[in-house]
């Protein structure tokens, strides 16, 4: 057919009724209005040909199976025969406008999917609004979190009643939706029996399909995941606190993950000091003591995130300088050797105080946050996890027979277990250490109360015995740490500035870990200001610890970050009791030694979930940028390959020379430039801050590379809503010290 006689049978075919049958089984009437080529689109009208009621509908052409020609009728873009009604379809948009506010206002903002299901279910029944993350019914009765019957305030008593007799049969029905009729072992049995019958069928489909192709995924399955600045399925919040009971042992928990650090450096810095168990015990106990109250101080005042703040490892090579000065060789009493020694850490770490004391409450840290964007705090916030590499695996393979039970035990009860139980109650994996723990610790005091290393290697029996921790005999029953308790601080020039370089490198890696902290708390990303309040507070906590005598400086704890992740529990409250349990023990010295004697390979094997979680965090952050842009991947991938492969070089010509590549006569210069090296985070987010703000252009192209726009809102403490709700100070203090 020729070009006019195809544009005369287009313009003949438009008003004519038609009978269509598609390729998907539809069969329906109507009046042709146009064609739009380009597209393949056909247009019709359906309904009768009299009246005022039209539908229209857009149909691809390639859809259409049969086409009958019923007859010609009326132009339908004819004007004069239009039936639009104007004022019937705003008012319909009217109404949908309002009907999609009134869907708006029914999400609650900052909430727990539990309490969006507990705000759904009751609005059935009862009108109901969002006050922030308080549910009011009936404009008089307020729920607050954890929304339990005991969490209803507010009304009248026939009211609250009504509402809390509701509530409870609401969570009733929520709990037992989808529940399990059987006991749960049962259940567990069930659900393993119909995987094995899935898989089964899987595979036959597989065989009677002979091997065809898979039908093209549809379109909504090829957009990427949203992306979220909250991050999502974390059961309580920063703000909501899980039941009493459940928040007490989630605490103990944290105090169980964090005895980890407090334990081993002591155990390694101890002997070289010239101390013995005694002063063992006591260093534990001062840690654990200033560890509760640092943890309480940051929680409260600082940035207000659930972050555990005990001893870190950052601070060791500087001690160890400290301990081979040559001003105390001459020393020949272990006892007053150690002593001398403490002293020396104590000025050194009080003086290293001020260093982020000033930094943080003056604002020149928030004045530095202000600049980082999620292309620079992936490899900082990734390698405060994975750069922590050497305390997994190596110090795990020292007793194999201990530490593999305990990886299998812990994966099966944080993974599979629930994984396969589908379970609302989390049980499993929100108290998988404590289980795991337990049964590994009965089962490796068995071994050793049966002789199984009465004739191994000194070096076995130290790693794989319960006791040969030499605390439990050490430790006094009661026992208060006090100020200056070791005597007077002593102070030396060099060893300040080792110290207070060593503080530096502790800050920047504390500032990578409360961004993993607020991501597994569910919280917005950290505010500037907040994150240099909180740096403040810890050099505050350093200060305690320099008072106090710990003989180590104080930091945030990877490991407890990382338990906020598997436990999915990132309320401040959990993290609070735990540090009430860090001083309770710390002045009970007998029963905090107990604990404390737990084998190191059981602690490594957590180690391996805990930081590769808060690693994990860090690679989360890539959502927020373009990973098609060679800019992105060149900073990220150098970033994190020299952020490694600098501390390697560091840390093995230490270990082969016994010091550092940077060797000179004064020991503190060598520290100055050898511990920044030798900390992955450290070189890491250094190197991905300044290449990320000097390989840049200002248009806008590569701002969203960096993923600026998702973090614009948080530059500043008061242009989220949400920052409030967080990170405001408690006691109304915001009036005072106010956050910018």
């Amino acid at each position: 057919m020729d070009g006019s006689n195809a544009a005369a049978a287009e313009e003949l075919a438009i008003g004519c009724f038609v009978s269509i049958k598609t390729t998907l089984g539809d069969d329906f009437q109507g009046q042709v209005i146009t064609f739009d080529r380009p597209s393949n689109i056909l247009i019709l009208q359906e309904g009768s040909k009299g009246g005022s009621k039209r539908n229209i509908r857009l149909l691809k052409a390639n859809y259409i199976k049969e086409l009958s020609y019923l007859g010609q009728g009326e132009d339908p873009l004819d004007i004069k025969n239009c039936y639009l009604d104007l004022n019937s379809l705003r008012a319909r948009e009217e109404s949908a406008i309002r009907q999609a506010e009134a869907e708006c206002e029914r999400i609650g903002v900052g909430v727990t999917n539990q309490a969006q299901n507990i705000f759904d279910a009751l609005s059935k029944t009862l009108p109901v609004r969002w006050d922030k993350t308080v549910i009011v019914v009936m404009n008089e009765v307020r729920v607050s979190s954890p929304y339990l019957p005991e969490s209803v305030s507010g009304g009248t008593p026939a009211a609250n009643d009504r509402v809390k007799k509701v509530l409870e049969l609401e969570r009733r029905r929520l709990q037992t939706r989808g529940g399990v009729v059987f006991p749960k072992f049962w259940a567990f049995l069930w659900n393993l029996l119909l995987w094995f019958i899935k898989k089964s069928r899987r595979k036959q489909e597989r065989n009677m399909a002979g091997g065809g192709h898979a039908p093209p995924p549809k379109q909504e399955e090829l957009q990427p995941h949203p992306v979220k600045d909250q991050l999502p399925n974390i059961s309580y919040c920063i703000t909501s606190p899980p039941p009493w009971p459940e928040a007490i042992l989630l605490g103990f928990q944290h105090y169980l993950v964090m005895l980890g650090t407090t334990v081993l450096i002591p155990t390694y810095l101890v002997p070289q000091m010239g101390g013995g168990n005694e002063e063992k015990a006591k260093m534990i106990q001062t840690i654990l003591f200033v560890a509760g109250i640092n943890t309480l101080q940051q929680t409260f005042f600082g940035t207000r995130l659930p972050a555990v703040i005990g001893a870190s490892y950052t601070y060791v090579p500087t001690t160890i300088s400290i301990i081979l000065a040559g001003r105390y060789s001459d020393v020949v009493n272990p006892q007053e050797k150690f002593e001398k020694i403490m002293r020396g850490t104590q000025g050194a770490l009080i003086v290293a105080s001020i260093l982020q004391i000033v930094v943080g409450f003056s604002g020149l840290w928030r004045n530095v946050a202000r600049f980082l964007s999620p292309l620079s705090a992936v490899p900082l916030v990734a390698l405060s996890g994975f750069g922590l590499y050497e305390l997994g695996f190596p110090v795990f393979s020292k007793c194999v027979e201990i530490g593999l039970p305990q990886l299998i035990l812990l994966l099966i009860f944080s993974q599979y277990i629930p994984h396969l139980m589908h379970s609302e109650t989390h049980v499993f994996n929100r108290f998988a250490v404590l289980f795991s723990v337990a049964i590994v610790w009965i089962y490796v005091h068995l071994l050793t109360v049966g002789g199984a290393y009465k004739h191994t290697p000194e070096a076995t029996q130290l790693s794989c015995r319960t006791d040969r921790a030499g605390i439990i005999h050490a430790a006094p029953w009661i026992r208060v740490p006090y100020p200056f308790q070791w005597g007077a601080p002593t102070f030396d020039a060099g060893e300040a500035f080792a110290m207070m370089t060593a503080s530096f490198v502790a800050l920047v890696e504390s500032s990578g870990v409360f961004i993993a902290v607020s991501r597994y708390a569910s919280a917005t990303p950290l505010p500037p200001a907040i994150l240099s309040r909180g740096i403040g507070w810890q050099g505050v906590g350093i200060l305690f610890s320099g008072i106090f005598g710990t003989g180590n400086g104080s930091s945030v704890s990877v490991e407890n970050a990382g338990l906020l992740a598997l436990t999915r529990v990132g309320s401040r409250r959990v993290v609070q009791i735990s540090a009430s349990f860090m001083i309770f023990f710390s002045i009970l010295g007998k029963f905090g030694a107990v604990f404390a004697s737990i084998p190191a390979p059981i602690v490594a094997a957590m180690y391996c979930f805990f930081f590769a979680y808060v690693g994990s965090a860090g690679l989360s952050l890539l959502q927020f940028c373009n990973l098609n842009s060679f800019r992105t991947k060149f900073i990220i991938g150098f970033s994190i390959f020299m952020g490694f492969s600098i501390p390697q070089y560091f840390n093995e010509y230490t270990l082969v020379k016994g010091y550092g590549p940077v060797h000179t006569g004064a020991r503190w210069f060598n520290d100055m430039i050898n511990v920044p090296f030798s900390s992955e985070p450290f070189v890491a987010g250094l190197l991905a801050f300044v290449l990320d703000t000097t390989l840049h252009r200002k248009d806008s192209a590569t701002r969203k590379d960096r993923g600026l726009p998702w973090w614009d809102r948080f530059r500043s403490y008061k242009t989220d809503t949400r920052s409030e709700e967080f990170y405001s100070l408690p006691f109304n203090l915001n009036k005072f010290f106010p956050s910018v």
